[in-house]
């Protein structure tokens, strides 16, 4: 097998060739019939001298990255370059150029760690543990008018109201689901999204836990906006469960929220929405879907669920930028329910949670009766989605530009005992820590 030439036996032939390149490129020596004198005659050779070893350096550089397979390297700048084989579909006339696409395209999520512990003044065993939770959600912009959008998250996919894992199950590994897939186009002041997307209602805890994310259709109408004055309509269709054998579950809401700048630091908000459900079709619902809401000998629910549900909100920042004051008070009556009927929540904030060195703290009193609100779909920051007493207060501080440390204590206890025969009136605390990483 013939040996490779060495560098040093390669050398005179790539003098040759860097002579000749030379000579192509239009360098040239003095004609002979002009005479020049010595100093002239060595200014021309020092010039060839530099420009062969110009061009033995190139060569040099191009021979090893023929052996190693690589193409050259034209630019080094973030433009990308033209594949040497391009695909017909990326240049097509209509596609849109790479730079642009990617302008176009959102990505963000956040992951979150948390220690929780739990203990009662009753006889109710102290426990705690580990929780993680993580979400990843990209959205497309495919034209001024169209989004596209999906979710990633952690957590059990048939819990609605929680991507939380719990660090335990021998080191399993984490489970990860879609909780969005949507299209989202806009005609005006008209959106509409179909699929599975955020809730498009302004909300609390007490009636909408925040992780739960409506299937079907939604439109957002932005009816007035003066600048000091905004007036928009939300409304949902909400397929919940399908049957084959009977009729189905589904939920419809229309709110309307209307805003108000009042003069210098203030704001004021209200809200009022109407939640209808008609639910047929269980065929899926456990008891982790309906939770404390009553139940009949035949596991129907008691209780019809239409919603009224007000939200009203002030906000006042006159303290400065980083000490908006805000209070917001929520009562929700269910009209399809007889009794155990009513719920009200009433929190109040100091300061934000939005920049490095910020701090937020809040205070809030919350108490649902047991038909209420539809416990499937309410908060799961206790472990009752209704028929509940409960005190909370939190405490947010922002350590860095994407990292926040909050905490949140917990008091709460069974509003009427006598709904659950194994409860007791004794009063449960829930601290958790969380360390927040967002992007």
């Amino acid at each position: 097998m013939p040996c490779a030439p060495s560098r040093s036996a390669a050398r005179p032939v790539r003098t040759a060739t860097a002579l000749v390149l030379i000579l192509l490129t239009g360098a040239h020596l003095p004609a002979a019939a002009e005479a020049p004198d010595a100093d002239d005659q060595a200014a021309v050779i020092a010039e060839l001298q530099d420009r062969i070893r110009a061009q033995e350096a190139r060569l040099e550089r191009l021979e090893a990255l023929l052996a190693a397979g690589t193409p050259e390297r034209r630019d080094a700048s973030p433009i990308l370059q033209p594949a040497a084989r391009p695909d017909p579909a990326l240049t097509a006339p209509d596609s849109v150029p790479g730079p642009a696409a990617a302008s176009r395209f959102r990505l963000s999520g956040d992951a979150r760690l948390r220690y929780e512990y739990n203990t009662s003044e009753g006889s109710q065993r102290t426990d705690s543990r580990g929780v993680v939770r993580g979400r990843l959600a990209a959205s497309y912009q495919a034209s001024p008018d169209l989004e596209l959008g999906a979710r990633l998250v952690t957590g059990d996919p048939d819990d609605p109201n929680s991507a939380d894992v719990s660090l335990s199950n021998f080191n399993d590994d984490l489970q990860v689901s879609l909780d969005r897939l949507y299209g989202r186009r806009t005609f005006g002041a008209l959106t509409l999204t179909g699929g599975k997307f955020a809730n498009p209602f302004r909300r609390t805890d007490l009636v909408w836990d925040g992780d739960v994310n409506p299937q079907g259709l939604a439109a957002q109408y932005a009816a007035l906006d003066t600048g000091a004055t905004q007036l928009q309509a939300n409304a949902l269709l909400f397929p919940i469960e399908r049957s084959v054998a009977d009729a189905d579950s589904i939920a419809s809401g229309l709110q309307l929220v209307l805003d108000h700048q009042a003069g210098p630091g203030w704001k004021f908000g209200l809200a009022a929405g109407y939640y209808d459900y008609e639910l047929e079709a269980l065929g899926t619902a456990d008891t982790g879907d309906t939770r404390t809401n009553r139940l009949d000998a035949s596991g129907a629910y008691v209780s019809d669920y239409d919603l009224i549900d007000v939200i009203a909100s002030a906000a006042y920042t006159g303290l400065g930028d980083r000490w908006p004051v805000q209070v917001q008070a929520d009562i929700v009556q269910n009209l399809g329910a007889d009794d155990y009927d009513t719920g009200y929540s009433v929190t109040a904030a100091l300061g934000r949670a939005s920049t490095t060195g910020d701090a937020r703290f809040s205070y809030g009193y919350h108490s649902a009766e047991a038909d209420a609100v539809f416990a499937a779909f309410a908060q799961d920051n206790i472990p009752y989605g209704s028929n509940y007493l409960q005190h909370a207060l939190s405490a947010s501080y922002v350590l860095g530009e994407h990292l926040t440390l909050d905490a949140t204590f917990s008091a709460y206890r069974v509003k009427d005992t006598e709904l659950i025969p194994v409860s007791t009136e004794d009063w449960q605390q829930r601290l958790r820590l969380n360390l927040v990483s967002q992007f």
